[in-house]
């Protein structure tokens, strides 16, 4: 059965007779003067945009818009939206719209690969999402092989790591996270901690850097207890934590579980909530799940996110958006996310996975060559005049590294008040 013809399709092979013409072309030219055929990068990023596809770049977000993670992603969707409203006020890609569309990934790993079908067979050139690793691991692979560049603003997990060319992430890996929270849980003067680590793709990865970067800071591993998501009953895990009396606790797990734990374990076991330390995925309103949001006072957590006048001025931005957001997490590196995507198909003048995979690195500032620019607008002019832009987002700059991951971020450390809500430590 012959597949049918998608437009992304027709673009790839539109974009191979391009290729094939141009080898023509430079064979023809190879007489000329070594001045004629010598170009600086800016005289070539000046001909790559005017060789622009003339057709708009399509965008499509894949984020939960149902299921136990939607409120939880509601700052994320926001920040796709900001991102292409700023991307269309200052011009567009190709000097086109943005072919923009949303789809509901589900909270669920296996109705998201079923929802994964609807972007393979659509307009997608790029996707941002997804929300979770584990629905990266199982959606990736696919999105991938169709020829959709994929860029998430939320992955964490170092098992994703070099999963495909063309996936990348503005999120910061648990393993810088796990550095992070060693160096703030042994600065605290604590000798020993419990971990409780959520048991999947994610959770595994954070929960082997965590343990590495615990006995490298000299801390003693008191207790290591995983859970299983699918289960509803963790009181054997909390109860063989408290029992092991460790100095601190360290939840490496989404807010969706952590509500119960908390309750056992401050409120049952009496252990001290200042002793407390969430993952950046832990992070979050606990009003549904806990009797007495005291039991969170003085947790701390770091988690990415802009300088704190930036962040102000953007979630200022996303109310306007949606003014029923209270939470922020990943909202600003998801919007980062879809800028770059945009700069770096606006650079590369195509559509062609692997040309906009390529400039995603170059625009990111990995070469160190660019100009910096900080908003599409700025990065677009930049483009227009023939040069490289350095695209440094609302959580620092980006510099995608070998295997697309960025090298590092600008974290924001919280602690929770009485009330059950979170500020930065000043």
């Amino acid at each position: 059965m012959t597949a049918p013809t998608t437009r992304r399709a027709r673009r790839a092979a539109m974009s191979a007779t391009m290729a094939f013409a141009l080898v023509g072309t430079l064979a023809a030219c190879s007489s000329d003067t070594e001045a004629e055929t010598s170009e600086s990068p800016e005289s070539s990023a000046s001909e790559t945009a005017a060789m622009t596809s003339d057709e708009p770049l399509a965008i499509t977000s894949f984020l939960p818009h149902t299921g136990p993670q939607a409120s939880a992603v509601e700052p994320l969707i926001a920040g796709v939206q900001l991102a292409i409203d700023e991307i269309d006020a200052a011009g567009g890609v190709f000097g086109q719209d943005v072919l923009f569309e949303e789809v509901d990934s589900t909270s669920d790993n296996d109705t998201a690969t079923s929802a994964a079908d609807g972007v393979i067979n659509s307009d997608a050139d790029v996707l941002i999402g997804t929300y979770g690793s584990g629905m990266a691991a199982a959606v990736a692979p696919l999105i991938t092989e169709a020829g959709i560049i994929q860029v998430s603003g939320s992955n964490t997990s170092s098992s994703l790591t070099g999963i495909s060319e063309h996936y990348f992430r503005t999120a910061p890996t648990d393993a810088l996270e796990s550095a992070r929270l060693a160096d703030l849980v042994a600065g605290d003067g604590h000798t020993s901690v419990g971990i409780i680590w959520q048991n999947d793709a994610w959770g595994a990865a954070f929960e082997e850097g965590m343990v590495a970067n615990f006995e490298a800071a000299g801390l003693d591993i008191a207790a290591n207890e995983p859970f299983n998501v699918e289960e509803t009953d963790y009181s054997a895990q909390v109860t063989a934590v408290a029992a092991a009396e460790p100095d601190a606790v360290v939840f490496l797990s989404y807010a969706t579980y952590t509500g119960a734990m908390i309750e056992q374990l401050v409120g049952t076991e009496g252990y001290p909530s200042e002793d407390i330390y969430f993952s950046s995925s832990t992070l979050g309103g606990y009003d549904e799940s806990l009797s007495d949001l005291s039991y969170l006072t003085g947790i701390q957590a770091y988690q990415p996110g802009a300088d704190l006048d930036t962040q102000a001025t953007y979630e200022e931005k996303l109310l306007e958006i949606d003014p029923n957001l209270v939470s922020f997490a990943y909202s600003a590196s998801t919007y980062d996310a879809t800028i770059v995507a945009a700069v770096a198909a606006a650079y590369t003048g195509s559509t062609e996975p692997d040309a906009i995979a390529a400039a995603l690195t170059e625009v990111s500032g990995t070469s160190g060559e660019g100009e910096t620019c900080t908003t599409y607008a700025d990065c677009l002019a930049i483009i227009d005049g023939g040069g490289l832009p350095d695209f440094d987002g609302l959580t620092g700059a980006i510099d995608f590294d070998e295997n697309n991951d960025v090298g590092a971020t600008n974290y924001l450390h919280f602690v929770y008040a009485e009330d059950g809500t979170y500020s930065v430590v000043e």
